[in-house]
Parts: C-alpha cells; structure tokens; sequence
C-alpha cells in the first residue's frame, strides 16, 4: 500500500482547511492509500519554499522515503509563486513521490514514469495562480489609491501602532540576534516566535533613529 500525506493551505489565520482535509481523506480512502502525515499551513502561497514549514516537512518526508503521494484539492495550495512550485513539483517527481490534484483528477507520475500531461497542466495552472495573484494586487493598491484621492485615511487609525522603542523592548532577544546578523527564519526558529513578527522587528531596526 502506498504512504501519502495530505497537504492543505490557507492564506489567512481566519480561514478553515477542514473541508480540505475531509475531501483529502476520502480520496486517500478511494485510492487505497496509507495516509501517514497531515500538513496544514495558514500562510501567503507567495512566500518564498524556504519560508514556509509545511512544504519544508513536505520536502523531508519525501527525501526520507516515507511517502510515495501527496494529496492536494489544487494546484495553489502548495503555492502561488510558478518558480517555487515547480521547483517542488521537480524535486518530488525525482524522488519517485507524485502528487495528485483532486479538482483536476490528474498526477505527475503513473507507474513511477512523468506525466507529461500532469506537468503541463502544473505549469500552466501554477502561473495561473500568480496571475491571479498579482491582478487582485493591482486591483487592492488600486483601491488604495483611489481612496487616497478622495481624502480617505489608509493603514491603521491613530494611536493603534505601537512605538519604535516599546515594542523592541518587547523583543530584545529577537533584535540581538537580527543585529548579529541571523536570518529571519533562523531567528524565528531561536527565539520560538512567528516569522511575522520577527519581520516587524527588522523593519523597525532597519528604520533611521
């Protein structure tokens, strides 16, 4: 029997991947397949691999030999950015691993041999989610300007945002070691705090006194 692991992705802490998972579940259950790893992540499909944990415990099972499929409903979730899925899809297909999409009912391998199909659609439906991507970008900042014209106020209402000094006393530990010339993600790790805010950190410590 063939070991699987599903993998689910939101962009926002708000939103739900359960239905994911339960649609996820009973294809496994349809193909006959082990299910030995669940990976869920709440983060921007633009964020480059290296950023994201969940494609990162994805990429380690599969060099370990654990699972031979990936389970997905669609092309996005494992991200929005075409370089950075294919580099995965890449990856994956010469460790023998294939990935199924369930909207579309296709799969990168078949008897352990390239989909040539598969990895067309992979190219095109992963450029597709940039697209998509970048248009509702375009049509935010478009808004925003927009906005702006009319007089309207943008970002947070005064008052709201915390001071330079004060939240840096709230991170020290975090600051230190951005200073000492740590990467983000390594400092999130050292610190055991979201990569989010250890880019806020940064920011502030990149801004002039």
């Amino acid at each position: 029997m063939q070991q699987a692991a599903i993998f689910v992705r939101v962009s926002k802490k708000e939103q739900d991947y359960q239905r994911q998972l339960k649609d996820l579940r009973a294809i496994a259950q349809s193909q006959s397949v082990q299910v030995v790893a669940e990976i869920t992540e709440k983060v921007s499909g633009a964020r480059t691999n290296q950023e994201r944990d969940g494609i990162q415990e994805l990429l380690l099972l599969s060099r370990q030999g654990a699972i031979q499929k990936v389970l997905v409903c669609e092309v996005s979730r494992l991200g929005r950015s075409t370089v950075e899925v294919l580099q995965v899809v890449e990856e994956l297909t010469q460790l023998g691993v294939s990935i199924y999409v369930q909207n579309f009912g296709i799969e990168t391998l078949r008897n352990g041999k390239r989909n040539p199909v598969a990895q067309f659609l992979f190219t095109l439906l992963a450029e597709f989610a940039r697209l998509e991507r970048e248009t509702l970008r375009e049509r935010i900042l478009s808004g925003m300007d927009e906005a702006r014209r009319q007089g309207k106020k943008i970002g947070r209402p005064d008052g709201t945002r915390e001071e330079k000094t004060i939240f840096l006393k709230k991170y020290t530990s975090v600051a230190r070691n951005l200073r000492a010339g740590l990467s983000i993600r390594k400092t999130a790790k050292l610190c055991d705090i979201s990569i989010n805010t250890v880019r806020k950190v940064n920011e502030y410590i990149m801004l002039k006194p």
